[in-house]
């Protein structure tokens, strides 16, 4: 698959109003977590959003080490910003990755706490299933 160059002038000049109907139910965004077909993509995306040129930077950081891995680059980031112990409960993150058409498909989320693993109940089911067998 190839994109036309025109692609990071299209993201540049209709991303603001593409998510504006999540923007609007969410407020201010704390994590941005979005798909970097390329850098020129995430520069254009971050002035047309106004960013400050850190909210990007877990963004610029996987496609820098792994490259545009195509959709599934956007759960690589996100494994990130999930695995980052400074990222607090309650921070809202808006997920944007670019599909065929150059559609734009976003999802909002809070950050949860974190739930410790139970090991006890792990256990207690590999000693039932050990002792049937």
């Amino acid at each position: 698959m190839t994109l036309t160059g025109n692609v990071p002038r299209i993201v540049g000049r209709e991303v603001r109003a593409a998510l504006a109907p999540i923007l609007d139910r969410t407020g201010a965004i704390d994590q941005w977590v979005v798909h970097p077909g390329g850098r020129s993509i995430l520069d254009r995306f971050e002035q047309a959003m106004d960013l400050d040129e850190s909210a990007l930077q877990r963004s610029r950081a996987i496609l820098r080490d792994y490259g545009n891995m195509s959709s599934a680059t956007v759960l690589f980031i996100l494994a990130d910003l999930l695995g980052d112990p400074t990222v607090a409960v309650g921070e809202q993150v808006l997920v944007t990755a670019f599909g065929p058409g150059l559609a734009v498909e976003s999802a909002a989320a809070r950050i949860a706490p974190r739930q410790p693993a139970d090991t006890t109940e792990s256990v207690r089911v590999g000693q039932a299933d050990s002792a049937r067998s």
